[in-house]
């Protein structure tokens, strides 16, 4: 057998295929396989490696992909290894985006509460700061410029210099305005607290 082999090596056959057969010359490439594993029932395909380069799996966009796996689909017998490579890295590929899309969808419902507390926040201290300067929150300045009271307890702390009433600076000195800031970071939280100023 092993004879048998060199000699048609020499003479006609000097190409092995992705199963280990010697092929033909490139002339004679596209013939019907036929040994046992096609039993001369298809063609082997041309240049499809039976293991997949990892560099070049990373390489292929998504539409690129699903256009090998299609075609790995069609060898999956003979060329295992590659379509279970295939399938690995699409399976990879799906995880990463769900985790992404899940990872995004964490970060936006944080904000949307942080952005609901502080609202919550604005409106309590708003109510507190009514209680306690029994309404008067802007001064003549304010007044006269008809400011509008709710942008002191959001707005920059110059607008809260410029026109807040001496009674609402006071109570501002006591109660921190809460800031977006406020209601970030741990750290954030920690000096809005402390009646550190922030923002």
């Amino acid at each position: 057998m092993g004879k048998t082999v060199r000699a048609v090596y020499r003479g006609h056959y000097n190409v092995r295929d992705q199963r280990g057969h010697f092929t033909k010359p490139k002339t004679a490439r596209g013939q019907v396989c036929h040994h046992a594993c096609c039993n001369g029932t298809r063609v082997h395909p041309d240049r499809l490696p039976v293991k997949i380069s990892r560099s070049y799996l990373k390489s292929l966009k998504g539409p690129q992909l699903e256009k090998e796996l299609g075609v790995y689909m069609n060898y999956s017998e003979t060329h295992e290894e590659g379509f279970l490579q295939i399938l690995a890295e699409v399976d990879h590929r799906e995880t990463v985006g769900k985790n992404a899309t899940a990872r995004r969808e964490r970060a936006k419902r944080r904000r949307q509460d942080k952005q609901s507390e502080w609202r919550d926040e604005v409106y309590r201290q708003w109510l507190t700061a009514e209680g306690a300067t029994n309404g008067y929150f802007l001064n003549k300045a304010g007044k006269a410029l008809n400011v509008d009271e709710r942008t002191l307890f959001t707005g920059p702390e110059s607008r809260v210099k410029a026109y807040a009433s001496p009674e609402l600076i006071e109570f501002f000195e006591s109660h921190p305005r809460p800031t977006r800031a406020s209601f970030g970071s741990v750290r954030e939280r920690r000096d809005h607290l402390a009646g550190r100023r922030i923002g």
